[in-house]
This record gives C-alpha cells, structure tokens and sequence, in this order.
C-alpha cells in the first residue's frame, strides 16, 4: 500500500482507541457521505505535505489545540462562578442537576449517592480540577473534553479536525511509523509475474524481418522459446522501432519497476475504465532521487516504450496475446505539470480487479541488485503465501523449465541460466526475502520458503485493493466471466 493509504490505516487505527471516534459518530451520524478517510489525507495534505511536520505540530498545539481547552476551560468555569441562570450546560447545567437532589435529600444522602462528597459545590470542584487537569496535559486531545457532547455540532467539527490532524502529526514523527514505511506495498498482476514480458537484463534488441501484420499495425517479432514447447513472441510496433534504426531496448527491470509504480496511482478512474491519469513528477519521485530534466525523459520514453510492446503466447496451437498498456497520451497542462493518461490492457486490468496479484514491501524489492531476482521475487512470493493460503509445506520442488517460462532469459546455454537463478536465489537468501534456503540437484531446485509472519497476513493477503465499492467489483467480475 501507498504511503497515504499506509498513513490513513495507521489514524484510523489509533483513532479508534480514543474518545474521538464516539465523538466523530455523534458529529457525523447523519451524514452518509462522510467517513474518516475522507478527512485524514486532505487534512496531512493542509498541514504537514511538504513542510517541516515538527514546526507544523507545534503551531497547531500552540495555536488550537491549547488555546481552544483554555478558552473552553475558563469559559465553563466563569458560568458556573457567575451562576447565570441562562445557562444550563457543563459546569452551571450540572450544579443546577445536583442541586435539587441536594435540598431534598441532604448531605448523608448526598455523599453516599456521590461517593462521600459533601455538596454539589464540592462535586463541581473536583470537576473543575478534572478540566484543568486535562487543559493542562497535552496528551489529551480536544474531544476528551468532559462535556464535549454539550458543545455545538461546529464546535466539535473544528475539535475533530484538530484532533486529527494533531494525530498525525505525532504519527509522522513517531519512530516507530518512520521504521514501518516498509509497509509501503507494491502489487504485480499474475499477467506479468507468470508471462514474461520483461526481460532479466537490460539490453537492446535488434528487430529484423519478417513482420507480422494485426489489424492496421505491423510489427517486428523477438521470439523466445522456453524449452517446454511453449513459445513467445515480443512484438515491437515496427513504426516505432524504426524511430531507432530497429534497434530497441528490450523490457527490462527499469520499465517493470515503473509500471508498478504507475500501477500503484491507480483509482476509481481505473476500476470503471480502466485509465490511470498520472503525473510524470509522481513518477519521477518514485523512481530517483532527483528530479531532472533528464529522469523525466528517461520516464516519459519507458511509458511510451510500454505501448508500443505486447507479447503472444504460443502452446499446442493456441496463441494467446498479452499487452501492457493500450493507448498512452503525455500532456502539460496550463500550469505547466506533465500528465500521461495511460489505458491498461485488458489482461491486466481483469488482474487487479480479480484480485490476482502479487503483494510485496517495496523496500524490500529495491534492496536487490540482481535484476533476475528482482523479477524472480515476484514468482518466489507468489509461491510462498499460496503454500500459507492452502496450509502446504513451504518446501517445493520447480525444475529449469518452471523457471524458463517466467523469466525470459537472454542467455541461450541453459548451464548460464542455470547459474543465473543460483545467483538470484543467492541474493534472495541473503537479503531475507521470501527464499528461506534451496539445493540445486541438476536441474531441479528444491525451495523452501520464509514462513508468512501474521503482520504479513494483514498487509499482503487481504485489503482493499481499489477505492470502489465491493459490489462494484462483484458486477465486474460477473461481466468478465
């Protein structure tokens, strides 16, 4: 998951240990368009996006927060000292509760009643220190106000966005949050972790006759054969590859990182039509440490690379066609921010609305060097939580073959091959992702995995994979199949 997503699940989650939540359903029960996701990203956004966020904090308690219980604190008090017979709330409206009780039953049946406190005036006392207590104590937030619920519907509207947005600025400067941003999640469609579209090393492909005509559109082929008899063809507009004198950079971990990340913006646009509207600086951000001229080029040039390639499957006869992205438009806009609207193929659509994915922390993919087990990751992952969802050994047994049809390999001596998921099975073991430990016995591979830990069961297993209701995808999926 995203970083706001990540941030927005950890508000709700300590949100819903505190007084603020009963204080948000009182506020808000009539109102069914609102829910707390909708106010927490627009409130970090307001206060903390791009800002110094401990500067920010400290603003907002000095200048809402403390200002608001004090004003609150000195107001209740100053009513019920004045005793003006206008006002029945808080303090005054409590003291004139208890006073009748008082006169009619007397002190002893008083302190028995309010656990040995004398008169109302006494029981009004103690509350008064109890409101300074919590006036003074900046760790108690506005809608632990003890007469909050009396207070107008505005005025606990204004407590919860302070409330919140208080919350997270403690949530963004919390250690133990910052430690967690491998909880930052990336997702890969089935399609591009079983079909391999994207190469395990990074290398220019020489595209020469013959073509193949579909439709309008010619192309050139780069066939590879994965010994098992089944063959795959990349297919290269032939328009575009001779923008290049015919020599093209093959997919490779580059381009399948970017599409990840351009998969990972996607929203309601994308649940309906299958469209992602992104912009290039988002991208750019995601992918290098700065932001020049030269990495939003290098962007703009894989997004477009992406159009122009599919890939055909071909097994016992059947030919079965896969692609990326459908139609790519890269614009500016007025105020001068570049935007690419990016069609997905439909293959990878019906993926992520399917829910056949892939979960992995991002961080923990950007830790490898090896772009076979960059690649190899996705395949290893997928393996191991199938083990956990249907209770099965986290041992398993995948031969040269297994691995052929996954990862197209540049190298045509299968004893180089071999060596190379040796090399990527290596790096997966040390850097302690998913591959707990394998042998190699010629050319099988016996694997066993990392046991799935119960943070993982939570993060990668279940979740909310799109910002549309789920009995959108229900209608979907029926329309699919």
């Amino acid at each position: 998951m995203e970083f706001s997503s990540f941030l927005i699940r950890e508000v709700i989650d300590r949100i819903s240990a505190l007084r603020l939540l009963s204080v948000y359903d009182l506020t808000f029960k009539s109102d069914k368009d609102s829910d707390l996701e909708s106010i927490i990203l627009p409130l970090y956004q307001k206060h903390y996006e791009n800002k110094d966020v401990q500067e920010t904090l400290r603003s907002l308690k000095k200048d809402f927060l403390r200002r608001t219980k004090k004003r609150w604190l000195d107001n209740a008090v100053r009513d019920y000292q004045r005793k003006d017979p206008k006002k029945n709330k808080e303090l005054i409206g409590e003291y004139k509760a208890l006073l009748p009780y008082y006169e009619t039953n007397g002190e002893e049946l008083f302190q028995t009643q309010f656990k040995n406190v004398a008169s109302p005036e006494d029981l009004i006392n103690s509350r008064i220190k109890v409101l300074e207590d919590w006036c003074e104590d900046d760790k108690m937030l506005i809608t632990d106000y003890p007469y909050i619920n009396q207070k107008t519907k505005t005025q606990r509207e204004k407590a919860i966005s302070t409330d919140i947005a208080i919350l997270i600025g403690s949530i963004l400067l919390d250690p133990a949050f910052q430690n967690n941003q491998h909880q930052n999640i990336i997702e890969s469609p089935f399609s591009t972790v079983e079909i391999p579209f994207f190469s395990n090393s990074r290398a220019k492909l020489i595209v020469e006759q013959p073509l193949l005509k579909k439709g309008e559109k010619e192309y050139f082929t780069s066939p590879y054969n994965s010994e098992d008899g089944t063959d795959y063809e990349l297919l290269i507009e032939k328009e575009y590859a001779e923008e290049t004198g015919n020599k093209v950079n093959d997919l490779d971990r580059s381009d399948y990182k970017l599409f990840l990340e351009i998969m990972s913006k996607r929203d309601e646009l994308f649940a309906t039509q299958k469209v992602i509207n992104v912009k290039i600086g988002d991208l750019v951000k995601g992918m290098y440490n700065t932001d020049s001229q030269r990495n939003y080029k290098n962007i703009e040039e894989r997004i477009t690379k992406m159009k122009h390639y599919s890939m055909t499957k071909i097994q016992e006869d059947k030919k079965i066609a896969y692609g990326i992205f459908d139609y790519v438009d890269i614009t500016t806009m007025p105020n001068g921010t570049r935007i690419a609207e990016i069609h997905v193929n439909e293959v990878i659509y019906r993926d992520y609305i399917q829910r056949q994915t892939v979960r992995i922390y991002k961080n923990k993919v950007e830790k490898l060097s090896l772009d076979a087990a960059y690649h190899l990751l996705f395949i290893m992952q997928k393996e191991r939580l199938i083990c956990y969802e249907t209770n099965s050994s986290y041992t398993v047994a995948r031969d040269y073959l297994y691995f052929s049809t996954k990862i197209r390999f540049r190298k045509r001596r299968k004893n180089e091959n071999l060596v190379e998921i040796e090399k990527a099975l290596d790096e997966l073991v040390e850097q302690k992702l998913a591959v707990e430990s394998y042998k190699r016995s010629g050319q099988v591979f016996q694997i066993s995995f990392i046991p799935v830990g119960e943070s993982e069961v939570q993060d990668l297993l279940s979740g909310d994979y799109e910002y549309a209701p789920l009995s959108f995808y229900q209608n979907v999926k029926s329309v699919l199949v």
